[in-house]
């Protein structure tokens, strides 16, 4: 059973993103395997605190 990990900046996703994120990862995994739309993908999704994260050189830091 696969595991896959996302990492986000934290509090970036709402809970519709996050269902969102974690069907598409599933529909990805078992049709790149040829598994049953039933078989078991687990998705974890990492929250990293906006001071510990950075992209194209910057920190990220979030809109207030």
């Amino acid at each position: 059973m696969p595991v896959a990990k996302v990492y986000v900046p934290e509090g970036i996703l709402t809970p519709d993103q996050r269902r969102e994120i974690v069907k598409g990862i599933h529909d990805v995994i078992v049709g790149v395997e040829k598994r049953p739309a039933d078989s078991p993908t687990y998705v974890l999704i990492n929250e990293v605190p906006a001071c510990d994260w950075g992209a194209t050189g910057n920190v990220y830091v979030p809109k207030t």
